[in-house]
């Protein structure tokens, strides 16, 4: 195997515009899951957060945004592909949880051209924009190590 890239993939903020619940429920109780794969060497790396428990998280401008979450999604070396995956859960008691919008981004070529952060208004119009999905928004950086 060619020897690669040391990068972090961190998860820096994330919003939540629809809580999923009825207009009564002012909070939904979030957890998310996020996959960080290449096929240059099978890297997988797998990570649910929180831990433990929920995040509780509102809808409501003033309150639907996590920031600060510094979430290390992925580190390690890779050499000139990379997808980052995440995968948001709103968990439900008396009835199956409801998912967000799932992401998905695939990085190819030289691995220096990745390094940078990526957020809802970074490429263009919204409608554009991979991470200004349907009912959440993400924000989250590639760095060179």
């Amino acid at each position: 195997m060619a020897e690669g890239k040391r990068i972090r993939v961190t998860l820096r903020w994330l919003q939540i515009l629809d809580n999923l619940e009825p207009a009564y429920d002012e909070e939904g109780e979030f957890r998310f899951h996020s996959r960080v794969t290449s096929r240059n060497g099978d890297i997988v790396d797998e990570r649910q957060f929180p831990e433990t428990g929920y995040y509780s998280i509102r809808d409501h401008p003033a309150w639907n945004k996590l920031n600060k979450l510094d979430k290390v999604l992925f580190e390690g070396e890779v050499q000139d592909h990379l997808v980052v995956e995440l995968n948001g859960e709103e968990i439900d008691l008396l009835s199956a949880n409801d998912h967000l919008e799932a992401y998905r981004r695939e990085f190819e070529g030289p691995v220096e051209s990745w390094a940078g952060r990526y957020e809802p208004g970074d490429e263009g119009g919204k409608e554009t924009d991979p991470e200004n999905m349907s009912n959440w928004r993400i924000g989250y950086d590639i760095e060179m190590l």
